[in-house]
Parts: C-alpha cells; structure tokens; sequence
C-alpha cells in the first residue's frame, strides 16, 4: 500500500460515518477493517448471510488473507500486550488513574454524558408525538393537491438520524480533547516542546470534531423543532446544553475551530519538529 495513498492519521479525526465520508479511499483503517465496509454498505455481517453469494466468499477470502499475513486475530492481540514480566508500575497506575478521573469529572465532559442520557430519554417519549405527525403526513398524501408530505417525511428521519448518531460521539470525542489537554499540561521540563504540541494538536483535531457534531447536532434539532412543534420544549432541553458544551471548548481549546478536518476536505499533520 502506498505510503501516498493514505492520510496518516485521518481516522484520528473523523466521526465514525463511513457511509457519508468521501475518504474512506484514503483512510488506511476503513481498507483494513472488512466490518467498516460492510457496515458501511449497508451489508450485514458474514454470520447473518448465509454462504450461497459472492460476498459471503470474497469476505473469508479477505480474512484468510489477512490470517495468513499476521496470523489469527486473537493472537495479534496477545501479541499487542505487556508480557506478563513487564507490566506497569502502581505509581504510574495510580497517576493515570488518576488522570482518566480528573478526565471524566470535568464539567465538560459530564455535560456531554448528560447531553447523551437526555437524548436516550427523549428517544423513549418522543415515539407518540412523532407517530402523530406521520399520521398526518399520511393523510396529506391522499390530497390531490401537491403538497412537502413525503419529503417532510425523509427530512424528519434523516434529522433524527444526524441527532442520534452524533450524541455518542460527543462524550467520548470531547474525554480524548481533555486528556489531550491535561496530558501536555501535566508535561515535566524535560520532553521536548514537540511533545506538548503534539498533545495540544490532538486535543484540538478532537474538540473539532465535537464542535462539528455539536453544529450538526443542533442544526438537525433546531429542524427538527419545526418539523414537530409538540416536541418544541423536548428538544430545546436538548439545544441548550449542546450550545454550552459548544462555548466551553471554544473557552478551553480556542484552536479547535481552525484545525482542518480531512472530511471537510482539508487535513493537516501533527507538528514533526519543535
């Protein structure tokens, strides 16, 4: 695979939505992972189709290929481990835990959880009201009279569709920003200044892609709430703490929002030299 082909790093940076992204080409993760395809091609898994088709085949020929050039999966990972006789030290274990908890209860971070919950919940309670409304655009499609109802239809469902992917995106995308950021701050003298930009350019490819889910996120609700004026209180609930979240990591992480995102069409690597 040529080195020109792929963008180092690219899938550092993305939001997981294979099927809409114009990289998947270049992105050496989705080449190497058959699933990423599948999934993205709306195929099911091997194990839920049964043998008599060609994709069926050219899946286990795949992996066969890819057990016969790095051996069985399972023993890859065995592989990727500590040997037994080299494991981290309670100090080191101690700091990291500590760190990953510093990580979670920032208040960022708890908002974006919340943010996820609430969704989840409104998820659950919106059903009647949705179904309300495809009642009526079922009975405005017998009108003779030409009228949105179908393509109100589609917009409703690929608004609900934005929100929810997005929402578990956020906390775990925005955890990786803030330990980015707690990482090069918790940096001794001794590394080189490359080391703490690194950290800082990775904080900000994150947060970038949270403020890029946040903006969707709230597009798509703020349609939403047009779409079904009965869920217009719900989904404000939802606004407020997305556009919070959106002027923290403006707050905390200012070189966010002009990290070059490769989906968007540009990309940028991480600084090589102090």
């Amino acid at each position: 695979m040529g080195s020109n082909r792929f963008i180092s790093g690219i899938y550092n940076y993305c939001d997981y939505w294979c099927e809409r992204c114009a990289y998947t080409r270049r992105c050496r993760n989705y080449q190497m992972d058959p699933g990423l395809k599948r999934r993205a091609d709306g195929q099911p898994p091997p194990i839920e189709r049964d043998a008599a088709n060609a994709a069926f085949w050219a899946d286990l020929a795949e992996a066969v290929r890819e057990t016969e050039l790095f051996g069985p999966a399972d023993a890859r990972d065995r592989e990727a481990g500590l040997p037994d006789d080299l494991q981290p030290d309670s100090e080191w274990l101690a700091r990291e835990e500590a760190h990953r908890a510093a990580v979670q209860q920032h208040p960022l971070v708890r908002m974006a959880f919340d943010y996820m919950k609430r969704v989840e919940a409104w998820q659950s309670t919106a059903d009647p009201d949705l179904k309300a409304v495809a009642r009526d655009l079922l009975e405005a499609a017998k009108s003779p009279v030409p009228n949105p109802a179908e393509e109100e239809a589609r917009e409703i469902g690929d608004m609900i569709e934005i929100a929810t992917w997005y929402h578990t995106l956020i906390p775990p995308k925005l955890s990786r920003a803030l330990d980015g950021v707690f990482e090069k701050d918790g940096l001794d003298d001794d590394p080189p200044g490359v080391l703490a930009e690194t950290r800082q350019h990775d904080a900000n490819g994150s947060a970038r892609v949270v403020l890029l889910a946040i903006e969707r996120s709230i597009a798509a609700w703020t349609r939403l709430r047009t779409l079904v004026p009965a869920q217009g209180d719900a989904i404000l609930d939802l606004l407020v703490p997305l556009d919070r979240m959106r002027g923290g990591i403006h707050l905390i992480l200012p070189g966010a929002q002009h990290f070059p995102l490769a989906f968007l069409g540009e990309f940028s690597e991480p600084p090589t030299n102090a």
